[in-house]
């Protein structure tokens, strides 16, 4: 089939025309014709849709050119010719001429025929990690969907059979357990049966101690290196990349790889042999141990040997491909310095190769040649460089570089070595030799030591004899008390044996990755001062005195703690939260970095969890923006010099001619912090640092020599492992299929085909591919914006730039006046180009011999007008982000910079501007694709910096952009691919300025990625920012190392022996305790361990916390420092005991004495009483039998709770959705455990009927688990959750907890409030943040994977409805007005009240005013906001007055319902809680029951129910008729008091109150007394009790000071009219009316006419006169949402809605019947009432049409009796009626 259309304009008819065939052919290969495969180069047959959609993908977006073989679309693989081609490949492979006895052999047989289908699959399940059962469960199904003669392998033993001949092979040699010998070489050890060395059996021993014969009890893995050498030049383009050195290697004086290293060139002179052939290798070897186990627990050791070859290009040679793994040595115990014992075959192989390999064919030239190999260097961190090199690494010789010229100082109280001497770097006449008390009080004269050549070492090591293996020694160890005297190494090292060893400069090297770190965390752990990682102390103090040195930072021991000054290299307090700060609010690019928010606690102001790779981006990138704001500036500058170094030094290009320089810098910065960092600071990691340029002159760049790739490496090996048992076995068979299919990978697939060793993104055509990251947005452009675009891709093309230059030309000449005006011209060039080339190119297209390209041919056209948009954008590698959606994201890829030439100019005026390169920052606000038909160019459109006041450079190099000042407006846009990424930081010296921190270029010099994936390095290395020195000053200066202030540095006091060991016998208690409730044996060992912790002199883990109090010098005091040795779990508690308390404040360590004093209290308790128990046999527990369950009383649940403490503790600093998860799982396993155990736990009460205690607490958390998995959140109510899954819950409570029937109730009312705060907590969580990304809702969050994706879309649906919306935004409203919120949290009042009743002295009642001002108390007890503490001192004065006598309460209006001011609510009682009613808590008579106990009578049939409804009315009536009359004296009782006074209701609008209650207008009930009825009863006697204890008690205190005459009481005529309106108002036949505002239409509420039979120019409503006007209305239900009154109550009632349940008033004309509106509007009317038809109205209009005069003519009575019968149901219509109607 002729396929090559694919390749023609899309526009053509040849391509139209092929791709209709196309479709023709897939249309009938396809299994449905509605998800045909697209072949668009955006689907790339992924998405499946119909023909029409597949039509417009590719016309739109172009065809995959790349599709050859319509696989998707029904064409078999074999009917292109493939078969073919491959077969001639094979031929070719297996026709090489250049097979050796030791080469691959491939296709001798039709049983080991290469299947190129076989290959791929196991390539992608080595790049996967599939396992092998999975992996033969695909080929199973893969076949199945192949036509039956496929040659895909059925399962996973026939795939590697068909590789079996490609696989390299390694060896197993025994070795020693003792790391004594290996079992080969000699025939004798060969057959050796026990090491004769050290006598061990070589065989593993068996259960009995007796050896397994044939299993060996420890292995070496070797890899021979030399036929997998010969196996690389076997590959025509691996053997090309061996030679890259040589021909591809730009050569210059910069320094880029290890072939321009000084020791490159020094050995290809020096061995002229090898240095001739550019095909012989150099090799560099890294060791290091790892875990291969997931446990951090496990102390398995083992330890891979791996060779890299620096033959191959930057971009190659430390991939995973071609890092060759030649040893693998066996754990569990790591080698140590007997590691010659195992590189002994690797070392014997090396000198093979070094004499050199014949017969070897190189495939990429066709000849034999002879292999030469050299060993450059190793690469190891610091201990393994002494394992391998043999040096001491530590003690007084600890630098292998040194050497006996070390020369260290121990600190007395510190006891450690410190490396001080630096000074011997800096020239001989430098100012810092002479100052003596500014470093160690000594004047340094020495010279900085000469490192030994290989030659000198070689004789110095010839002589030491050294015995492998690790024996038991005998006797102990002395330690030698001079160690000074000690040698400077432990042994020869093995790789002496190597002839040219003694000839390389540097063979070991310092591994820059570690060094970094440990200086990282030092200078951070220094600064922040953070327990365990600070160099700062009492003992460093000590020690600078016991030196001579600042003295003035002495420790004062003088009070109750030692104190400490603050000195030069501590922050201060308010230091600290900017830099934690400063940190927290960094944003980084995608890639750049782990997300460094993650790693700052702004609780304790500390950096934890760096990794290797956090510590290199904050050392070089972040710290130094950290710190621009804080610390003296010579102490600031230093740093940033020191963390700029690292940056310097790690740079891809090296100047060779600055290093010298560079080591000049170094030594006086690092003499700089010895200035002004305590000498216990430089331990040996700061002085390797000095030795760095040295190794980057010889070696080369670093990041060929550090471990940042080999540390990479050996986490795949991890993940290779998949048997416990043989972790090395599981390496080493992954290790050689994966090399297997790399080799296969090169032959038979294509040259873009990733691999595990070549991932995707280290190809260079997938590196330089540009694609969006997001779904496009189609918008419309034209005009000016479009234009803009436009001309910014012509001017940026190459192939427009001689039309640019005609366009000039023909400018000057139309416009010779501005022929000079080079700004004139430009400005016009821009304004005609695009139209000017449209016209151009149209005209030479006319021309049969053209040479219009392609590109200018569709540019010259225009683009379309229709742009696709996106919101990411990958370019050349790099992810570019919109700033939308940067600030909804993590990352910041918004960033960008151009440098750009242009033209400058003075001013506008300027005739001779000049041109320069000028640096541009901004951020991406669009990104564009502009589409030209034929291709599509992306484009940034931007908002640029000002350059002019937007941009400055300070004096550390720093460029900082005020991105508020935006400019360039006319200029917005900018290709893609010209831009550099780059973020911003806020400086923290000015919040309106941002700090620029480049990133480097990934693609360089011809590299075509990154050589480290994740590691981001300098391009070149450039000069460190000038400090002064102070180099024209001799001698000591007086210098002030401490800080100004008065903050301090206070540290707790030593504990004494005697604390220790009551501490340590604590925690043996617990210990004990602890481990007979697991059921182990291992007390005794704990309780040896936690012994030896006693003595705190010798305590290896002895930890002293540091409290810095920055503000108070009588901050409290704490005692016992130095913490004993624990368990793992005690230790974590100590440790985090010790963070919460290291803290700052007067205040905070106040509170976190208490705290801790706390936590020792019920330590302490719990360790006795958990002993006591359990020994003298007094658990109420019964035993347990079969089918039985045990119950727990409450004096034993104490015990259930005391092992899961730990994991409880650790839920603190977790948030969020993982914070219910982790506190679910606690709960769920404590329950667990005891449910296997067969106990069940007691629920204790106290005297209300509240669960209380841990038991209830637990319980409550269980319930909580089961609302928030059981139940279905996209239920609307709880009231329609199924009862079965209620009563699930129930059930699971009941096997549980010991719990009466009668609280299955509230049980059920606690699952609903846990379920509801869950669906809270989801909104508030996962949905409300993320309103503006729909796409994030496709699935359940994280946390919560047990919630169902139906339920969740529901959920979610229905939480983001603008109903929804509004009634979010109404609680939230309501919430606002709760001016009394409590603290309790989860706490419920019960537990408040039983922590509170052991407070209350003996025979007094706790009161719940105590426990409404405790539940509003923070952790100081101190009231936060001030409305609470004005309640709480109302509340005390009321108390007071009550004890005085002054005066009394009784019943529900007690001191709390008198100092709020407002009544209890029928639900809860305030300060008690929701599950006591307020009838229980006052011993109120239970309405309730006697209706139910009424319909109970009439069930059984004890009586009739006409006469209980009888009896029980007239009990209701004469109670109404009581309470009428206490309305009628308290009316009388409010018109004898002072209106200024007495601010209550007046009667009036107390009677108002029981007939606009809700009871007011219902019916009674059918079965018993109308339940509102009793409501509305209940609600004003409980008026009636607040108002009169009110007046009361302000009638008692006016009697006493003034006598004042009482009003005239009411009539007995108007007190009957009281109470038949009181009973009116709350029958059911009081007709309702419509309120409205302005018109008859506008109607806003309903509601009811009150009349009390008083004048209303005498009536008030709410103190408010009653106007002769208005009306008094009692409202029952708003019909129009914030409706205003039209009379409000001063400034407490102004809405309609705020007004339902009391009396208003409400102007006359403004009120009408129901009735009269209902017929015109079906208003909303109360369920139950009857409709009414007629109407009375009693304010009759003259003109109405129904009462017309008689004396009409006829015609008009006749159409107004037509009228009212036609429209007795319409609307009424009112209007005047005009004289001359109808002519009369």
């Amino acid at each position: 089939m002729d396929k090559s259309w694919m390749h023609a304009d899309r526009r053509s008819k040849e391509f139209e025309l092929g791709f209709e065939e196309f479709l023709k052919f897939a249309e009938s290969n396809a299994v449905n014709i509605d998800k045909i495969s697209c072949p668009c180069k955006k689907c790339c047959n992924v998405d499946g849709f119909s023909v029409e959609v597949v039509r417009d993908h590719v016309f739109y977006y172009g065809i995959l050119e790349s599709y050859k073989v319509w696989r998707w679309h029904g064409e078999s693989m074999y009917d292109n010719g493939v078969e073919s081609e491959s077969e001639s490949e094979s031929e070719s492979v297996n026709g090489d001429p250049g097979m050796g006895e030791n080469d691959v052999e491939v296709g001798e047989s039709e049983d080991e025929e290469m299947s190129e289908d076989s290959n791929e699959f196991l390539n992608w399940k080595a790049k996967h990690v599939v396992t092998d059962s999975c992996f033969g469960d695909f080929l199973e199904l893969v076949k199945g969907l192949l036509p039956a003669e496929n040659l895909v392998p059925l399962t996973t033993n026939d795939a590697k059979k068909t590789l079996s001949v490609l696989g390299m092979d390694y060896e197993k040699i025994h070795a020693c357990p003792n790391d004594c010998i290996l079992y080969r070489g000699d025939a004798v050890l060969v057959d050796a049966e026990e090491c004769p060395s050290c006598g061990v059996s070589r065989w593993k021993l068996g259960r009995d101690n007796i050896p397994t014969k044939n299993v060996p009890a420890k292995v070496l893995w070797y890899f021979p290196p030399i036929p997998r050498f010969k196996r690389f030049y076997q590959s025509p383009k691996t053997a090309k990349n061996l030679t890259w050195h040589d021909w591809g290697r730009k050569k210059d004086k910069m320094m880029r790889h290890p072939a321009d290293s000084p020791t490159w060139k020094l050995l290809d002179s020096k061995y002229p042999e090898l240095g001739n052939d550019h095909r012989n290798l150099r090799l560099a070897l890294s060791s290091d141990g790892f875990n291969p186990h997931s446990m951090q627990n496990s102390l398995y050791s083992c330890w891979p040997v791996i060779l890299v070859t620096y033959n191959l290009p930057p971009w190659l040679c430390m991939k995973r491909k071609f890092m060759m793994l030649t040893l693998l040595i066996s754990g569990p115990k790591q080698p140590g310095n007997d590691i010659d014992v195992y590189l002994q075959p690797l070392i014997d192989d090396l000198k093979l190769l070094w004499n050199g390999v014949e017969e070897v064919y190189d495939a990429f030239r066709g000849e034999y040649f002879k292999l030469k190999a050299v060993l450059f260097w190793t690469i190891n961190d610091f201990p393994a460089y002494g394992n391998l090199s043999g040096s001491v690494v530590r003690g007084y010789h600890g630098c292998p570089i040194c050497v006996d010229q070390t020369r260290p100082r121990r600190l007395k109280k510190g006891n450690k070595l410190v490396f001080m001497r630096h000074r011997r770097g800096l020239p001989r006449h430098h100012p810092y030799r002479r100052q003596a008390a500014a470093f160690d009080n000594t004047i340094e004269e020495d010279l900085a030591p000469v490192p030994l050549t290989g030659e000198e070492v070689l004789a110095r090591v010839e002589g030491l004899n050294c015995e492998f293996g690790k024996r038991e020694e005998s006797t102990p160890r002395v330690r030698i008390v001079d160690d000074q005297d000690r040698p400077c190494w432990k042994k020869k090292s093995v790789f002496f044996q190597l002839e040219y060893w003694k000839d390389i400069p540097v063979r070991h090297n310092l591994d820059v990755m570690h060094i970094e770190k440990n200086c990282c965390d030092s200078l951070i752990g220094t600064l922040l001062n953070i327990p365990g990682k600070t160099k700062d102390g009492v003992a460093a103090c000590l020690d600078m005195v016991a030196m001579g040195i600042r003295t003035e930072l002495k420790p004062d021991v003088s009070g109750k703690r030692t104190k400490l000054p603050l000195a030069s290299w501590n922050c201060k307090l308010d230091e600290k939260k900017i830099v934690c700060g400063s940190f927290f609010g960094m944003k980084v690019p995608t890639g750049f970095s782990s997300n460094i928010r993650n790693l700052v606690s702004m609780e304790d102001l500390k950096l934890s969890k760096l990794k290797s790779h956090d510590c290199h981006v904050v050392m070089q990138v972040l710290l130094p923006v950290a710190l621009r704001s804080v610390l003296e500036k010579p102490v600031r500058y230093a740093i940033i010099r020191f963390c700029l170094f690292f940056k310097a030094i790690c740079a891809k290009e090296i100047d060779v001619s600055k290093l010298e320089q560079m080591q000049a810098d170094l030594v006086v910065t690092v003499c700089q912090l010895e200035k002004y960092f305590p000498p216990s600071f430089f331990d040996v990691m700061i002085h390797l640092t000095v030795h760095l340029v040295r190794e980057v002159t010889l070696c080369g760049p670093v990041f060929f020599r550090w471990m940042y790739p080999f540390e990479r490496y050996m986490k795949v090996f991890k993940g290779w492992v998949r048997s416990r048992r043989h972790p090395e076995g599981c390496i080493a068979e992954s290790y050689v299929v994966e090399e297997a299919v790399e080799f296969c990978a090169e032959g038979l697939l294509n040259d873009d085909a990733s691999t595990a060793g070549m991932p995707e993104n280290s190809k260079p055509e997938v590196f330089h591919a540009s694609n969006p990251l997001s779904a496009p947005t189609m918008i419309s452009v034209y005009g000016k914006e479009m234009e803009q675009a436009h001309l910014c891709i012509l001017q940026n093309t190459e192939d427009a730039k001689n039309y640019f230059s005609e366009h000039m030309e023909l400018l000057k000449l139309l416009h010779p006046r501005f022929a000079k005006d080079e700004k004139w011209l430009k400005d016009k060039q821009n304004q005609t180009f695009s139209a000017w080339l449209k016209e151009r190119v149209s005209n030479e297209l006319q021309n049969s011999g053209n040479t219009v390209s392609e590109t200018i041919r569709w540019m010259a056209a225009g683009p379309n007008n229709v742009v696709a948009t996106f919101s990411g954008y990958k370019v050349n590698g790099v992810e570019f982000y919109t700033k939308q959606r940067d600030d909804m994201r993590t990352v910041q890829n918004s960033g960008v910079s151009l440098v750009a030439d242009v033209m400058l100019v003075s001013s506008a005026k300027d005739k001779n501007p000049r041109h320069d390169d000028m640096d541009f920052y901004g951020v991406i606000q669009h990104i564009w694709e502009v589409d030209y038909y034929k291709f599509r160019v992306p484009l940034f459109k931007c908002d640029w910096v000002k350059n002019v006041r937007g941009i400055k450079v300070d004096e550390l190099g720093f460029t900082l952009v005020n991105l508020n000042r935006k400019g360039h407006l006319n200029d917005p846009f900018v290709l893609a691919s010209h831009v550099k990424q780059i973020f911003y930081i806020e400086d923290p010296l000015d919040p309106q300025w941002s700090v620029v921190v480049r990133l480097p270029d990934r693609d360089y010099k011809g590299f075509d990625s990154d050589e480290e994936e994740g590691v981001h390095i300098e391009e070149q290395a450039f000069d460190l920012p000038f400090v002064e020195t102070y180099d024209d000053i001799e001698g000591d200066q007086d210098s002030n190392y401490m800080r100004p202030g008065d903050e301090k540095i206070y540290v707790m006091a030593g504990s004494s022996t005697s604390s220790l060991n009551a501490r340590a016998l604590a925690l043996r208690t617990k210990t004990k305790e602890f481990l007979r409730k697991r059921g182990r044996s291992e007390v005794a060992n704990e309780e040896a361990s936690v012994g030896k912790a006693a003595t705190p002199r010798r305590s290896p883990r002895s930890t002293k916390v540091v409290v810095v109090d920055q503000t108070s010098k009588d901050a409290p005091t704490k005692a016992d420092v130095v913490l004993p040795r624990r368990s793992p779990r005690s230790t974590a508690r100590t440790s985090k005991d010790a963070l919460n308390n290291a803290r700052v404040g007067p205040a905070k360590a106040t509170q976190s004495k208490k705290s801790v004093a706390s936590k020792k209290l019920s330590f302490g308790s719990m360790s006795n009483s958990g002993s006591g128990k359990r020994k003298a046999g007094k658990s109420k527990a019964g035993k347990s039998k079969a089918g039985t369950m045990e119950v727990v009383e409450s004096d034993d649940e104490d015990e259930e709770f005391e092992a899961d403490e730990d994991e409880e503790e650790s839920n603190e600093n977790v948030t969020g959705g993982m914070r219910l998860l982790r506190r679910g799982m606690v709960t769920m396993s404590r329950v667990n455990r005891r449910l296997v155990r067969g106990r069940k736990l007691k629920v204790k009460y106290n005297d209300d009927g509240e669960p209380v205690g841990r038991a209830a607490k637990e319980m409550q958390s269980y319930i909580g688990v089961f609302a928030r998995t059981k139940v279905p959140i996209n239920v609307k109510d709880w009231r329609l959750v199924p009862l079965s899954v209620k009563d699930n819950i129930w059930g699971s409570i009941e096997e549980a907890y010991v719990v009466p029937k009668q609280w299955k109730k509230m049980v059920f009312a606690s699952a609903g409030q846990k379920w509801r705060d869950f669906k809270s907590k989801l909104t508030t969580w996962y949905i409300i943040p993320f309103m503006d990304s729909p796409e994030l809702f496709e699935f359940p969050p994280d946390d919560y994977r047990s919630i169902h994706a139906d339920q969740w879309q529901e959920f979610v649906k229905d939480r983001i409805s603008p109903q929804f919306q509004e009634f979010r935004q109404k609680q939230m409203a309501r919430r606002k007005e709760n001016k009394y919120p409590h603290r309790l949290g989860r706490k419920p009042y019960a537990q408040l009240q039983e922590e509170l009743a052991a407070t209350v002295p003996a025979g007094r009642k706790l009161v719940r005013t105590t426990m409404w001002k405790a539940a509003r108390q923070d952790k100081d007890g101190n009231y936060l906001a001030p409305q609470v503490q004005e309640k709480v001192d109302e509340i005390d004065k009321l108390e007071k007055e009550e004890q005085e006598g002054k005066r009394k309460f009784e019943g529900p209006v007690d001191v709390l319902t008198t100092a709020l001011g407002t009544p209890e609510y029928s639900g809860r009682v305030r300060g008690v809680g929701g599950f006591v009613k307020p009838e229980a808590y006052f011993h109120l008579p239970k309405r309730a029951r006697l209706n139910l106990d009424a319909r109970q009578r009439i069930k059984n049939g004890e009586e009739d129910s006409s006469s209980v409804l009888a009896a029980e009315r007239a009990q209701w009536k004469e109670e109404k008729a009581e309470l009428v009359g206490r309305l009628v004296r308290l009316e009388s009782l409010l018109m004898g008091k002072d209106k200024q006074i007495v601010e209550s209701p007046k009667s009036a609008t107390l009677i108002n109150d029981l007939g606009s209650g809700q009871g007011s207008c219902s019916r009674l009930d059918k079965a018993g007394v109308g339940g509102n009825e009793v409501e509305g009863v209940k609600a004003i006697k409980k008026k009636l009790d607040l108002e009169e204890g009110k007046l009361k008690t302000q009638v008692e205190a006016d009697e006493v000071t003034k006598e004042q005459a009482p009003e005239k009481p009411l009539t007995v005529e108007e007190e009957a009219h009281v109470m038949e309106m009181a009973q009116v108002q709350s029958s059911p036949t009081v007709q309702r009316h419509h309120l409205v505002i302005d018109s008859l239409d506008n109607i806003v509420a309903e509601g009811t006419i009150v009349e009390v039979g008083v004048d209303s120019s005498s009536q008030t409503v709410h103190g408010v006169p009653l106007a002769a006007e208005n009306i008094r209305v009692s409202v029952s239900k708003c019909l129009v949402e914030n409706a205003l009154l039209p009379v409000p109550i001063r400034d407490e009632i102004v809405f309609v809605s705020d007004a339902i349940g009391t009396c208003v008033a409400w102007p006359k004309d403004w009120v009408i019947p129901a009735t009269a509106v209902g017929n015109a509007k079906q208003a909303p009317r109360k369920y139950g009432r009857k409709k009414t038809k007629q109407w009375v109205d009693t304010d009759k209009d003259d003109d109405d049409l129904e009462h017309l005069p008689a004396d009409l003519p006829p015609a008009l009575l006749s159409l107004s009796k037509w009228g009212n019968e036609f429209l007795k149901d319409r609307a009424t219509i009112h209007t005047k009626l005009s004289k001359d109607l109808f002519g009369t």
